[in-house]
């Protein structure tokens, strides 16, 4: 009813004014007696902004370490535009350790809209999600927790996932299980199948931004008609996602979608159907029932093949990279495998059939297997690894220690020349009382001295440093890329760091002494931005960055018939201090590789021949046992003699970036070939957040064979 017919209807029922008190008392009570004769309390009025968020890795109330994302869908049921902004806090109150995320909103009358909000969750902390208005009020709230979520995770985009009923909690028997990074898993681990969001406008998943969203995920389950509708910055995650060590598992859905350009860029050439090959029919043995984990109706039962109409309808792969597998056809791409899976695991009868989940299990165990190969798994949080060797290679004060040192000798020879000399000098000309004039002087000039000492040191002007490691498949033209970003500053500031671009994420490594670590990360359409960084003086800031790196038009690694293996860079720039490790456990050492030059492992020096190369090839040669698996450690600081005369300062740089990776890094994978180096001339960068950029040292690590010869 309109309030003017509101009114209207009071006037009639109002009794006339010549009425008397007991009439008009009369009347109130005959309207409460029929208000509470209908038994009709007024409706609630509903919100003018109906907020629901939920984590795209994790379930409603609880989300995994690392980087992950909050999809917030916000309900305008107002009149007007309403604006804002989301805010997620993840903090960890045992280390007062606090990560605030924020995008803006703007939702019209009647309409959603859906906002996305990376946030790197901390071990053991709390994240708390809220919707702010204009007026930074809040207009929701949701509480979520982390969790270690001690699984293999296989995400499957479906609307609705035939495979979790029978699959989530199933045991799946990883051979990787790391410790001292990130949660480890247990031998009698599950898998957890998690499924997105969609956006009930379109129809469409909504899927990570960024490739280092997909932090959680051991596999992605997709099919190929999804995949060919992907574009824009969903593709481009889900690409560097792959890229960076990750594992993509693709049902064919229609045939028009093997011609697809995502399809053939994933997989290296045009697909086209194939016979099925043995290995794809060979029986893959379960693993045992965990003891007190998992769904007992989830047990994986042998299978030794496929049901009459399952086998009917698989289906080999031939074309580009692609070649046989258990789970159908298989290729790589940079670091990470590309499955074209035989069967549709998405759709009935292969959804239930034995034989099927066996596979997907099994791959996406394999998925989380190949973990170990990967030094810096963009986004992953890992737990109790040491920094310092990075926090020395980026602090400009571990170059100052000679102040220390002269300033020493400085206040000597300030105690000697102020006190014996002084005042002996001053009895000699009979007026003992004067050596006291003379003390300001020499004080003052000692002060003034041990200051310039210190300036020439430190400087009066910030500068930034950079450490990175590109880590690449070879003959990619990009690479996943961990930055290490340090600043100095002079005076007491409040920094502004931005992505070095948009699909990055960040946040701070190490923080200055005396300062707490809380980061504020703005995400907008230009990408994301830790702002009030604070800085203080002739103390060093340290920011980690993951993202995507290019790599020219990459450096290729081709096996020769002859057993040769031939590097070709194509980077752009000349790589300096390469180690080339073989298949076969040998090395060979090139002092530079100039950019556009061929070279043959023969060409190189045989690290065998040298007295350092040797104890260098003892150390990473021997394989140590993770887990199920066996890892080559990088063996950085035998690494320094070796470098130190073409590069200096490489082994050190090597050494802190084996530190920061963890002691669970596979840096030398069985059965190919891997090559080691340092770029010159950094990303070709002047100037950092407003500070001269004073080292910018730029490694590679190029893994696999590929590229053209």
């Amino acid at each position: 009813m309109r309030r003017g017919d509101e009114a209207r209807a009071l006037r009639i029922a109002s009794p006339p004014r010549g009425a008397k008190g007991a009439a008009g008392a009369a009347w109130v009570a005959a309207l409460l007696a029929a208000g509470s004769a209908s038994g009709q309390a007024p409706a609630p009025r509903a919100p003018e902004l109906a907020v629901d968020a939920a984590p795209v890795f994790g379930t409603s109330g609880a989300i995994p370490w690392g980087w992950n994302q909050i999809i917030v869908r916000i309900q305008n049921n107002g009149g007007r535009t309403a604006r804002g902004e989301v805010e997620v806090e993840s903090r960890r109150t045992s280390e007062q350790r606090v990560f605030v995320a924020s995008a803006p909103y703007t939702v019209g009358a009647g309409a959603s809209v859906n906002v996305r909000v990376p946030v790197q969750v901390s071990p053991f902390g709390d994240v708390q999600v809220r919707a702010l208005d204009e007026g930074g009020a809040a207009v929701s709230s949701h509480a979520l927790s982390s969790t270690s979520q001690r699984a293999v995770v296989l995400f499957d985009v479906s609307e609705t996932s035939l495979l979790r009923a029978g699959l989530h909690e199933a045991p799946v028997a990883p051979l990787y299980m790391p410790t001292g990074r990130g949660p480890g898993l247990s031998p009698d681990a599950v898998l957890w199948v998690g499924q997105p969001r969609y956006d009930g406008a379109t129809g469409d998943p909504l899927l990570p931004d960024r490739a280092a969203l997909y932090s959680a995920a051991d596999a992605v389950l997709l099919r190929t008609d999804t995949l060919s509708r992907l574009n824009g910055a969903e593709l481009d995650a889900l690409a560097g996602y792959v890229l960076s060590g990750g594992t993509l598992a693709l049902s064919v859905a229609r045939p028009e979608d093997l011609r697809h350009p995502t399809l053939a860029a994933l997989v290296g050439g045009e697909v086209s159907r194939a016979g099925i090959a043995p290995p794809t029919l060979e029986e893959i043995v379960p693993p045992g029932v965990p003891s007190g984990l998992g769904k007992q109706g989830n047990v994986l039962l042998p299978a030794p093949s496929a049901s009459p109409e399952v086998a009917e309808a698989l289906s080999g792969w031939s074309g580009g990279n692609l070649r046989v597998s258990p789970y159908g056809s298989s290729a790589f791409y940079g670091l990470g495998e590309v499955h074209l899976l035989a069967f549709d695991p998405t759709r009935l009868p292969a959804a239930g059939d034995p034989w099927v989940k066996i596979r997907v299990a099994d791959l996406a165990r394999r998925a989380h297997d190949r973990r170990s190969t990967v030094a810096f798994r963009p986004g992953e949080e890992a737990m109790g690894l040491d920094l310092d060797p990075v926090r020395r290679e980026l602090d400009p004060n571990e170059g100052a220690r000679w102040a220390i040192g002269v300033s020493a000798l400085l206040l000597c020879i300030y105690a000697v020349l102020a006190g014996p000399i002084n005042f002996a000098r001053a009895a000699r000309q009979g007026r003992p009382l004067r050596a006291l004039r003379h003390l300001p002087v020499y004080a003052a000039v000692a002060f003034a001295a041990i200051v310039g000492v210190g300036l020439l040191a430190k400087g009066v002007r910030g500068r930034a440093r950079h450490l990175t490691l590109i880590e690449a498949g070879a003959g990619m033209t990009k690479g996943a890329v961990r930055r290490f970003r340090g600043f100095f500053v002079s005076s007491a500031e409040e920094l502004t760091v931005r992505t070095t671009d948009a699909s990055s994420v960040i946040s701070t490594a190490v923080v200055a002494e005396l300062s707490g670590r809380r980061d504020r990360l703005v995400v907008d359409r230009d990408g994301a931005r830790l702002t009030k960084v604070a800085a203080l003086p002739w103390q060093t800031v340290i920011v980690r960055e993951d993202g995507a790196a290019p790599l020219g038009d990459g450096i290729a690694i081709v096996a020769e018939p002859s057993g040769e293996v031939v590097v070709s860079n194509r980077s752009g720039r000349d790589l300096r201090g390469g180690v080339l490790w073989l298949p076969e456990g040998a090395a060979r050492y090139f002092a530079r590789i100039r950019d556009g030059e061929k070279v043959s492992s023969r060409a190189g020096v045989d690290l065998a021949a040298r007295a350092e190369g040797q104890r260098w090839l003892a150390h990473a040669g021997f394989g140590r046992r993770v887990g199920g698996i066996d890892i080559h450690d990088l063996g950085g600081s035998l690494l320094v003699p070796l470098l130190e005369p073409d590069a200096p300062g490489l082994g050190a740089a090597w050494l802190a970036v084996e530190e920061a990776a963890g002691t669970a890094v596979d840096w030398f994978p069985a059965g190919v070939p891997v090559l080691l180096g340092q770029l010159d001339g950094g990303e070709g960068r002047a100037s950092d957040s407003g500070l001269r950029l004073e080292s910018d040292r730029v490694l590679v690590r190029i893994v696999g064979l590929g590229g053209r010869p």
